[in-house]
């Protein structure tokens, strides 16, 4: 009788856990299981934190047979028609604002993405970059979600959890966005997080307001212990969110004003990049029309903390499953001297241009924190409407022994797609309503 090999016995059990924990059906079984026996096998392919805790066993890296959806035409129409269209048509200026690239004016009412055909010898590659990939949420319309953020201790495990309500108002990146809601023709996007859960925290809320051109954002912020709104510096956005590991900057990846950093290429690679499901995610018609949201079949992501079996970190992913695809290297740093992040590295997707990975640095150059974005494909209307989103993002703190976990792939959270949203709730009248 021929002997089995122990690695392949590891591989075949800790497949069958993996599919056991998720809610992938027994025909979507991966073909390998890269960890600490066999983590050579990711070498160059994630980043080296990430490498590291796969050697010491704290993470696994689940490879899927396949993705059942074609990532690059997996967008809605006028996405796709833009990977055409806006060849050439636009470029930046000296403050890296984008300009129309015929009479070097402002642009505005851009639809899809704004720079489809990236040049790595190009000076403002890493720029374009980072546009585009602001411009991946702005694609699917305005959106309201509610998100679950996790504390959790390398030691003790879950530690505490929060809800918090999102509304995102863009006014930029698919049709009729700036005359549906008629804001100034400078406006680019409107975004309110309120804290729901729990009590203490109930009614801490922030809102923003961003604009095409090199202003600075407007922040401001509602702290239930002191009762008032006060309007915050745009560095403030890279302060822990309400204790957590994220700050609001981490948002897939970056999510702060792309003339406020400088941006620079490092290198085009492959790499491992995270996945909620190698299937599409059902997309259903919502309370009003021509918004979608999240079907109630979908996947529900688990992590460490969720299993007393599980023998790695408590804020590793269970049933994250991976895939190879090329990635830009992005290199960023603030321009503001009284932001707290020092360098950051991003691992940006080469043909769609959502967020993989990131890792900061502390301002004296030191690694300090790791992050990881899962991706998901969502199919509606009958398989007419497509879109791609990233999701749950885990932010791990070495330093700490910590890390705080967002989700929405779970039961009980929400999102919305091409939302209806009352451009008056982002006033500070009706910023009010959402502070306890």
């Amino acid at each position: 009788m021929k002997r089995v090999k122990p690695l392949i016995v590891s591989i075949t059990i800790l497949g069958v856990l993996v599919l056991a924990s998720s809610d992938l059906k027994a025909d979507d079984a991966v073909v390998e299981i890269i960890d600490k026996t066999n983590w050579e096998r990711a070498e160059g392919l994630v980043p080296d934190c990430l490498l590291d805790w796969v050697k010491k066993g704290e993470w696994t890296l689940p490879l899927m047979s396949e993705v059942r959806f074609n990532e690059v035409e997996f967008n809605v129409d006028y996405a796709l028609e833009s990977r055409t269209k806006n060849i050439g048509k636009y470029d930046l200026d000296e403050k890296d604002t984008i300009v129309h690239a015929e009479t070097g004016e402002m642009a505005s009412r851009i639809i899809g993405f704004p720079f489809p055909k990236i040049d790595p010898d190009d000076p403002k590659a890493a720029v374009k970059i980072m546009y585009n990939k602001q411009y991946v949420p702005y694609i699917s319309g305005c959106k309201r979600f509610t998100v679950g953020i996790t504390w959790v201790g390398g030691h003790g495990g879950y530690e505490r959890d929060i809800e918090a309500f999102f509304r995102d108002a863009y006014f930029e990146g698919y049709p009729g966005a700036r005359d549906r809601y008629k804001v100034p023709e400078e406006a680019e996007r409107y975004m309110i997080i309120s804290v729901r859960k729990p009590y203490d925290l109930a009614g801490t809320s922030v809102m923003m307001w961003r604009y095409l051109t090199n202003k600075a954002d407007v922040n401001f912020a509602y702290v239930p212990a002191i009762r008032r709104v006060r309007r915050t510096s745009p560095a403030n956005r890279s302060d822990g969110f309400v204790g957590s590991d994220f700050a609001l900057d981490d948002i897939l990846a970056y999510d702060g004003k792309i003339a406020a950093f400088d941006f620079k290429l490092v290198a085009k690679k492959e790499a491992l990049v995270p996945y909620a499901s190698p299937n599409t995610v059902p997309l259903v018609k919502a309370e009003k029309p021509g918004e979608w949201r999240m079907g109630d079949d979908r996947p529900s992501m688990r992590y460490g903390y969720m299993d007393k079996e599980w023998q790695g970190a408590a804020w590793a992913p269970m049933n994250i499953l991976y895939a190879r695809r090329p990635v830009w290297v992005i290199e960023a740093k603030s321009k503001d001297p009284y932001y707290n992040y020092g360098i950051q590295y991003m691992w940006i997707w080469a043909d769609t241009w959502g967020p993989a990975y990131k890792m900061v640095h502390d301002r004296s150059g030191k690694f300090w924190k790791f992050m990881s974005v899962g991706t998901a494909g969502y199919l509606g209307d009958e398989g007419k409407l497509k879109v791609l989103n990233w999701l749950d993002h885990v932010i791990v703190d070495p330093r700490r022994n910590h890390a705080s976990v967002i989700t929405i792939m779970r039961p009980e959270t929400l999102m919305v797609f091409f939302a209806d949203l009352d451009v008056n709730d982002f006033s500070l009248g009706g910023f009010q309503k959402y502070c306890k």
